[in-house]
């Protein structure tokens, strides 16, 4: 099972937990302060309140494709971005709370009954 998802709980069909980068990557995100705090840097560079969660959706849908991920929501509150609505599996779960965690100006990921369809991870092939 992948890092992040072991850090979630399930219920179910319905996961929900914190997920928090490692303790490096906040302090950089500190020290990269500019003029326009990271979590509120929009799409092209401008202020926008909801820069972070537009930028992070932004990424799902070319990451994983907007088919993959029209019934994910994603809202932030300050750099907390908070995820809810339906996947299709854990591991497609787990892609979007890594992209999300690493979009700078993001210091942790709430998961909020997000319903997944199946729960089995995609285990990698592996060629001997």
């Amino acid at each position: 099972m992948a890092k992040v998802v072991q850090s979630l709980v399930a219920t179910g069909h319905t996961i929900r937990g914190v997920c928090y980068p490692q303790a490096h990557y906040i302090s950089q995100a500190v020290a990269e302060l500019s003029a326009i705090p990271p979590e509120r840097v929009g799409l092209s560079g401008e202020y926008d309140y909801y820069g972070l969660a537009k930028r992070i959706q932004a990424n799902f849908c070319s990451h994983a494709g907007r088919a993959a991920v029209r019934q994910i929501t994603v809202k932030q509150r300050g750099s907390t971005v908070i995820l809810s609505g339906r996947v299709d599996s854990l591991h497609l779960l787990d892609q979007l709370v890594n992209l999300a965690l690493h979009t700078e100006g993001a210091t942790h990921v709430e998961v909020q009954d997000v319903q997944v369809n199946s729960l089995a991870m995609v285990q990698p092939v592996q060629v001997a």
